[in-house]
C-alpha cells in the first residue's frame, strides 16, 4: 500500500457545519497553534471539528510495515504483511499497550493560557474567564498511538499561575509531566513557559485541563485525541463532544459558596462551547450521513455535574470507556461522570429523516442545578444540512440515576487478571470520604468558616512552591500533603474509598498515573468481612475515573509499576479544591530514578517563587491547590 493511499485512507471524513479556528489570537489576529517546526518534527494542524492528521511510523514503514486500519478493519492498526504470521506481529486493538506500542513521530504544539472577556458561550458573558488560546473548549490536540508529544504552555495571565494535566495519560516514567502544582511541579508563573514532553502510549480520546486551583472551571480545558484502533468499525468521525456545566461567575469567587457550606450552582450546560441561558445562545450542531456509522468521542469536562447523554431515536454502541477499548455493547442513554469519557458509535438511519435532538441531562443526585433542571435539548443532529428548523423529536426512556454503567458491560479487550492477594494492607488503605462536621477558620478567610471535604485522615493542603516530586521526604512527614506511601514493585495495590459516613453525594474519583480496575461498586457501606465477596477478579472494568456511590464504597486496584507521586481526587472541582484528595506515592524512594531530568521543574519553581504573584498566593491561599 502506497504512502499516498495510506494518507488518503486515514484522513478522517468529516462534514463541517460550523467554522471554528483554534488559531485565532486574543487580539483577533491569526495565531498559529504550531509555529514553524524542526526538520525532524511532523507538522500537525488540528481543528476541533475535523482532522487532517496523518499517522506515520518511519522505522516500521522502512522495514515494510503497512497500515491496516480502514473503515472495514478498525481493529487493526499497522502490520508487517511479509511475516508468515502477520497477526502475531501487528499492532491492533488486542495489543497490550502497557507493554508494547509502535514508535511514532514527534508532534509539537504551542498553547497559551489567557483570558477573553468577550466570550458569551451561552449568550451571557462570563466574568474573568480563563481559556486556552482564547477559546472554549481550547484547541483539540491530536497525536497517533506511540507519538511523542511536546507541548509548550505559556502563561499569559498576570493574576494566576497555571499547570496543564493530561487527564488519564499514564505518564510512565514521566511523573514530572503530570501537571499538578504542589505535587509534580510549581505553577507556571506569569510570562513563563513550561514544556510538557510525554509518549502517547495509550490511544483513544481524553482531555487536558488546568490543575491550578479552580482554574479549569473558568475555561482552561480542551480535548485530546490519540488515534489508534477500535473494537468496532465506523465510517465518520465528527470530532469530540465535550460536555460541561458552566458557571458565569469566576470560579475563584464561586468557590466561596463551597467554603460556606453551599455548593456553587451552575448556570447552563455547554456542548462544545455552545449553550443557552435565559433564551439566548446557540446549539451545538452536527450532521449525520444516512446509513453511515458515526464515531462520537464523549467527554464530561464538567465542574459539578454528571450527565446522562442521549440522541433521540438513535441507539449508541459503546466501544471504549476512558482510554480502554471494550467489547461493544448497546445503550439508549449513557451516564458520563465528571472526568469520564466514552467512545460510542451511532448508526444513522438508512433514509434521510427529520433532524433530532441531542440531549444532555444532569443526573439525579449528581447535579449542580439545585433549583430547576435546565433544558436537556443541548445539540442538534441534522440529516439535512440546509435545515434551520428546530427538531420535533421527543426523548425516550432513560435511566437518569447517577450510577456508572453496569460493570458487567465494561469488558476490556486487553484483559487483566487481578491477583487475589493484594500487596498492601487493605485495612490501612481504607479511606473515608466526607465533609468535616467542624469548620476551620484558620485556613479560610476570617470572615466566614471553611467546611473542608476530605478523604482519609484530613483534607489536602499543598504548598504550591514545594511540589512533592522535589521534596519527597518532607512530603511524607507533612500531614497536610495527605501522602500514602505504597512501596511495592509487583502485584496489585487495593484501595477502598468508603462514603458511608456521608451519604448525600456521589463522587467521581480520578486516579493519576495508572488505570485501575473496579473490583466493586456498591451503594451499601463497606464491610471488611462481607464486601470483598463482591469483588470481580477476572478482567474487571478498567478506567481512570469511577463513581463512588453515595453512602457506599468503591473498591479499586492498580499495578505499582509506575513510580511517582500520583494524585487521587474527587473530580467535582469544588470538592478537590476543598481538600478531597490523596497522594499515592508509588515506590517513594525510587521516584527520582524514574523521572526525566528535573532541572526544568526546578527552574519553574524558582521563577514561581520570584514572581510577584507568589507573595500574594502564599499569604492568601484559600484552597487545597489542586
Amino acid at each position: 500500500m502506497s504512502w499516498l493511499k495510506v494518507t488518503v485512507e486515514f484522513i478522517l471524513s468529516i462534514t463541517q457545519l460550523e467554522t471554528f479556528s483554534p488559531f485565532l489570537g486574543l487580539d483577533g489576529s491569526q495565531k498559529p497553534l504550531t509555529p514553524p517546526i524542526h526538520d525532524d518534527v511532523l507538522p500537525t494542524i488540528p481543528d476541533i471539528f475535523s482532522s487532517s492528521i496523518v499517522c506515520t511510523y518511519p522505522e516500521l514503514e522502512a522495514n515494510g510495515w503497512e497500515f491496516c486500519n480502514t473503515k472495514d478493519s478498525r481493529d487493526c492498526w499497522i502490520r508487517n504483511p511479509h511475516e508468515s504470521q502477520p497477526e502475531f506481529t501487528q499492532f491492533d486493538v488486542k495489543t497490550d499497550y502497557e507493554k508494547s506500542y509502535p514508535k511514532g513521530v514527534t508532534r509539537e504544539y504551542w498553547i497559551e493560557i489567557d483570558g477573553n472577556d468577550h466570550l458569551a458561550l451561552d449568550g451571557y458573558p462570563k466574568h474573568l474567564g480563563k481559556y486556552i488560546n482564547g477559546t472554549y473548549p481550547g484547541p483539540t490536540l491530536e497525536a497517533c498511538w506511540g507519538d511523542q508529544l511536546v507541548i509548550h504552555v505559556t502563561n499569559r495571565r498576570k493574576d494566576n499561575g497555571t499547570t496543564i494535566h493530561w487527564h488519564g495519560i499514564r505518564q510512565l516514567g514521566s511523573n514530572e509531566m503530570d501537571g499538578v502544582n504542589g505535587v509534580t511541579q510549581c505553577p507556571i508563573a506569569p510570562g513563563d513557559t513550561f514544556t510538557y514532553n510525554f509518549t502517547a502510549q495509550q490511544y483513544g480520546h481524553t482531555w487536558y485541563h488546568s490543575h491550578y486551583s479552580t482554574q479549569y472551571p473558568d475555561g482552561v480545558a480542551a480535548p485530546l485525541i490519540i488515534h489508534g484502533p477500535s473494537s468496532q468499525d465506523w465510517d465518520i468521525d465528527p470530532g469530540p463532544v465535550m460536555l460541561t456545566d458552566w458557571v458565569h461567575e469566576t470560579a475563584f469567587l464561586a468557590f466561596e459558596s463551597e467554603m460556606r457550606g453551599t455548593p456553587p450552582p451552575s448556570d447552563s450546560i455547554l456542548v462544545n462551547g455552545k449553550g443557552h441561558y435565559n433564551g439566548s445562545g446557540s446549539y451545538y450542531t452536527t450532521q449525520f450521513t444516512p446509513g453511515k456509522k458515526h464515531l462520537l468521542r464523549l467527554i464530561n469536562g464538567g465542574v459539578g455535574t454528571s450527565f446522562v447523554f442521549s440522541i433521540d431515536d438513535h441507539n449508541m454502541t459503546v466501544i471504549a470507556n476512558d482510554l480502554v477499548a471494550v467489547e461493544p455493547f448497546n445503550v439508549t442513554s449513557l451516564m458520563v461522570g465528571i472526568g469520564q469519557r466514552y467512545t460510542v458509535i451511532v448508526e444513522a438511519k438508512e433514509q434521510e429523516t427529520g433532524d433530532c435532538w441531542m440531549r444532555t441531562l444532569p443526573a439525579t443526585g449528581c447535579s449542580a442545578f439545585p433549583n430547576a433542571q435546565p433544558d436537556d435539548r443541548t445539540g442538534i443532529v441534522r440529516y439535512n444540512i440546509s435545515s434551520t428548523a428546530l427538531p420535533q423529536t421527543h426523548n425516550g426512556t432513560r435511566n437518569t440515576t447517577c450510577n456508572d454503567v453496569d460493570t458487567s458491560l465494561l469488558n476490556p479487550i486487553v484483559p487483566w487478571c487481578v491477583d487475589l492477594h493484594p500487596q498492601n494492607n487493605i485495612t490501612e488503605d481504607t479511606f473515608y470520604a466526607g465533609l468535616q462536621n467542624n469548620v476551620d477558620t484558620a485556613l479560610g478567610p476570617d470572615e466566614f468558616p471553611y467546611a473542608h471535604w476530605f478523604v482519609g485522615s484530613q483534607p489536602m493542603w499543598l504548598d504550591f512552591a514545594k511540589p512533592t516530586i522535589l521534596h519527597v521526604k518532607e512530603s511524607l512527614k507533612n500531614p497536610n500533603y495527605t501522602v500514602v506511601p505504597e512501596d511495592y514493585s509487583q502485584g496489585f495495590i487495593y484501595l477502598i474509598i468508603d462514603a458511608s459516613h456521608f451519604v448525600q453525594v456521589t463522587h467521581p474519583i480520578h486516579l493519576h498515573g495508572s488505570d485501575f480496575v473496579v473490583l466493586a461498586q456498591d451503594t451499601n457501606p463497606w464491610n471488611e468481612t462481607t464486601s470483598p465477596r463482591l469483588f470481580n477478579f477476572q478482567n474487571p472494568p478498567r478506567r481512570d475515573t469511577a463513581m463512588l456511590p453515595a453512602g457506599g464504597f468503591l473498591a479499586m486496584a492498580f499495578k505499582p509499576d509506575n513510580p511517582g507521586a500520583w494524585l487521587l481526587h474527587c473530580h467535582i472541582a469544588w470538592h478537590a479544591s476543598s481538600g478531597l484528595a490523596l497522594q499515592i506515592l508509588v515506590r517513594p524512594n525510587s521516584i527520582g530514578h524514574h523521572t526525566g531530568n528535573l532541572n526544568e521543574t526546578r527552574r519553574v519553581c524558582k521563577d514561581w517563587v520570584h514572581s510577584d504573584l507568589y507573595a500574594v498566593t502564599s499569604q492568601n491561599q484559600d484552597d487545597s491547590g489542586i
